[in-house]
């Protein structure tokens, strides 16, 4: 796979080894911190399929820039790598070139109160969506397809005061593919605009406590594929009314609209929904309540309109280290439920959650999610150099990353889902270990289509350090996704990736690694031109050099 001539050609110039040299010099700017980097990897591929047997030697040279930027209004970041191939195979030889870069830029108008960012990326992944294990630049290469994401966002924040805080947020984001040589990537292509809000009593509520939550949400697809446009309106709020402390009455809302159409306007789903609750809550404090209601619904849907249902709200901290939190109740697509509980010590953090939203895999795309347990700088996120945030809600500092260690597949599509996930994420830090163990589900239904999908994902990785210059790494990974629908599109796949590695410094700048890893893909879902099922062994030896 070849980058298009043209502008892109600019990254081969700027990441040039002696170009790095000299940009890294350029961190003696005020405010302006720039290093660079070059690592040359060999690796030794062998593998196995029902359709193919092959043996190569892959050459790879990956030069990169990082950029930070911090000054008392102004703070953003840019990573941006380019990954040169060189393969030499028993029937014949190739190569490819990949750019990937990410970046952000804020600037605080008003402290703590405005803020205006843009961020953006551009990476690749996998085109099917089903091999999110095994599909890299090594392997499955062919089936990559590049995707780029742009957005520029408004928040707002009133800081706690005595009647009300909250937030506030508005952001337009688009997301576009580029052309993959087997698989057409326009369905991926959309603008979106979203909007979020969240309002609650303030510090002087004593008789009163209140809060209001809603979101907007308006997509436009690409008007090549067959998918028309979707928006999505949500507010849900509450006032409870102290009886005999610690008992309030409580008097609840929520307001749930969308609206999804085709591209030609023949077809149209729209819903609306509408439900009003009444009950008790037991309060302590604003993070130790709990609330029951009896809710009404007012649907357009005629099964719907006149049931009642029993709600419930819960936010409870157990002690300083754990808390809980759990909901229940009915939106448009019937029953709808959240929860979550978390742990956080000097040594091992904790978080367990469950959730439900309608999106789309645009949307995932342009928002990958974090969930705050390990931190590691910026571009780097070997299991050696990531460390556990002090807590769970830890704001990362300019040079430093949150980081996702699961990633699901992401389809090329702009399918509207309603998504439920399950996410597990613990870590452990000892004086010479380090440990992430991951869990992840999800059930994706398809609105539009009669299709579902299931994925289950875990991983465990981890480093022991065996001298202040050297480090033992290894991970493993599995995959699996089961898809029901029409004769077309049912399947699944199981996917297993592995490795143990060697890591060790040579000096501040110089660094080398050795590492064997293992892959093994089969099912029915897909296929690639290695079948269904296949395997591959891979030894690595790379070198790393980084200017400073």
């Amino acid at each position: 796979m070849q980058l298009p001539t043209g502008k892109n050609k600019h990254w081969l110039v700027t990441l040039s080894p002696l170009a790095l040299a000299i940009v890294s010099q350029l961190g003696v700017a005020k405010g302006l911190d720039v290093s660079a980097s070059i690592e040359g990897s060999t690796l030794l591929q062998n593998r196995h399929s029902e359709v193919i047997d092959e043996e190569l030697v892959t050459y790879s040279l990956t030069p990169e820039i990082v950029a930070l930027l911090n000054t008392r209004t102004i703070s953003g970041r840019l990573v941006g790598n380019v990954t040169h191939l060189d393969r030499d195979a028993d029937d014949a030889s190739r190569k490819d070139t990949f750019a990937e870069y990410s970046y952000d830029l804020n600037w605080q108008a008003i402290d703590n109160v405005l803020r205006f960012q843009t961020q953006g990326t551009q990476r690749y992944i996998d085109s099917s969506g089903s091999d999110f294990l095994v599909s890299d630049y090594f392997l499955n290469a062919d089936s990559l397809a590049k995707v780029q994401t742009q957005s520029y966002a408004s928040y707002f924040t009133l800081p706690q005061g005595d009647w009300v805080t909250g937030t506030a947020s508005l952001t337009y984001s688009k997301t576009e593919g580029s052309e993959n040589e087997y698989r057409s990537t326009a369905s991926v292509n959309s603008d979106a605009i979203t909007g979020t809000m969240l309002f609650t009593s303030g510090d002087d509520a004593n008789d009163y406590f209140w809060m209001i939550q809603g979101n907007y949400q308006d997509l436009e697809r690409d008007e090549s594929s067959s998918n028309g446009d979707y928006s999505s309106e949500y507010v849900n709020g509450y006032v409870d009314t102290v009886l005999n402390r610690p008992w309030a009455v409580r008097v609840t809302a929520t307001y749930d609209a969308n609206d999804l159409a085709d591209s030609s306007g023949e077809f149209s789903n729209d819903r609306d929904f509408k439900s009003y609750g009444l009950g008790l809550t037991y309060r302590l404090g604003d993070d130790r309540y709990i609330s029951i209601t009896a809710n009404k619904i007012e649907s357009d849907v005629a099964a719907d309109d006149g049931d009642t249902f029993v709600g419930l709200d819960a936010q409870w901290a157990i002690t300083p280290r754990t808390s809980v939190q759990a909901s229940y109740g009915h939106r448009f697509y019937g029953k709808s439920a959240s929860a979550s509980i978390t742990y956080n010590s000097r040594k091992v953090r904790g978080l367990v959650s469950y959730t439900e939203q309608v999106t789309s895999y645009s949307a995932l795309a342009a928002t990958a999610e974090t969930l705050g347990i390990f931190v590691c700088p910026t571009g780097s996120f070997t299991a050696d150099s990531c460390y556990l945030a002090s807590s769970l809600d830890y704001t990362p500092a300019d040079d430093e990353q949150l980081i996702q260690i699961i990633s699901t597949g992401l389809e090329l599509s702009n399918a509207i889902i309603l998504r439920k996930s399950g996410v597990a994420q613990f870590g452990l830090q000892g004086r010479h270990t380090t440990l992430t163990f991951n869990l992840q589900y999800a059930n994706d239904d398809y609105l539009e289509l009669d299709r579902q999908r299931e994925t289950y994902a875990a991983s465990i990785s981890g480093s022991y350090e065996l001298s202040r210059y050297s480090n033992l790494l290894s991970s493993i990974q599995y995959g699996h996704i089961d898809q029901t629908g029409t004769s077309t599109t049912e399947g699944d796949n199981e996917q297993w990736s592995s490795t143990i590695g060697y890591k060790r410094k040579f000096g501040q700048y110089l660094s080398g690694d050795v590492e064997l890893g293992y892959i093994r893909r089969s099912g029915t879902l897909n296929t690639t031109v290695y079948g269904t099922s296949y395997d591959e062994r891979r030894i690595t030896f790379s070198l790393k050099y980084d200017f400073k």
